[in-house]
């Protein structure tokens, strides 16, 4: 049996990671990041998912964008504007074993937040600028700054279609500043863009299928086996 490219490997975890977001709403960067970084490399992942996460990004934008409520979320856009420089170049700068042992830590925090069904106390928009700079960080580090932002918005009490409007609006307009600073440190070769390529249509077919599949499967029993899949890569990336 012939071997599977790093990329057809790549594409196909990059497919069912955003299948996975497209049905509970979380887990994509979580899912993918992770499982990537092996074969694609700590750098060239990270810019890579950066640009195809755009992707997602318009189109969820697109889809609830008349709920989508600015002054809400600008602080976090802001301040996650201002760290995302310093979050690019933690892999520069820590060692890969040691990073993943940080997004081990960070996923495991995060399935324990959800399984707890914890109820976050009302946060003053003022703690956005702290969320952002939080986020910015992880966002540039390893595309992962779900965790702050969803506990934040969980903690305003927004109706179902704000609450996915404003989440989406933060990772793209911050997802777009973690492009440019990619760009600016020369990440972006000739492979990269073809590897961008090649997981974009992955991307995209991940998101229509699941759009289609959220019809039919219900959202809690799914959410709980992609919680233990979670649970299973952050111990994996710890130990």
């Amino acid at each position: 049996m012939p071997d599977i490219s790093p990329i057809a490997l790549a594409a196909i975890i990059m497919f069912f990671a955003t299948l996975i977001q497209a049905i509970v709403g979380f887990g994509s960067g979580l899912i993918a990041v992770p499982l990537i970084i092996p074969l694609l490399g700590m750098g060239s992942t990270q810019a890579i998912i950066a640009v195809t996460g755009l992707v997602t990004g318009m189109s969820m934008i697109w889809r609830y964008r008349s709920y989508m409520e600015f002054k809400h979320v600008w602080r976090i856009i802001i301040a996650s504007i201002v760290t995302i420089p310093f979050g690019v170049r933690i892999p520069d700068v820590v060692p890969r074993d040691a990073a993943l042992f940080v997004l081990g830590i960070i996923i495991l925090a995060y399935v324990l937040y959800v399984a707890s069904g914890l109820h976050m106390p009302h946060l003053h928009n003022r703690w956005g600028f702290l969320i952002g700079s939080i986020g910015g960080l992880l966002q540039g580090a390893f595309n992962t700054a779900g965790p702050p932002y969803v506990m934040f918005a969980t903690s305003q009490r927004w109706p179902p279609f704000e609450f996915k409007g404003n989440i989406q609006t933060i990772f793209f307009v911050s997802g777009l500043f973690v492009v440019v600073a990619h760009w600016q440190r020369g990440v972006y070769t000739g492979e990269a863009i073809q590897s961008i390529a090649i997981l974009i249509p992955a991307r995209l077919l991940g998101l229509w299928i699941g759009g289609k599949m959220d019809r039919y499967i219900k959202p809690e029993p799914f959410r709980k086996v992609v919680l233990v899949m979670l649970t299973l890569i952050g111990l994996n990336l710890i130990f």
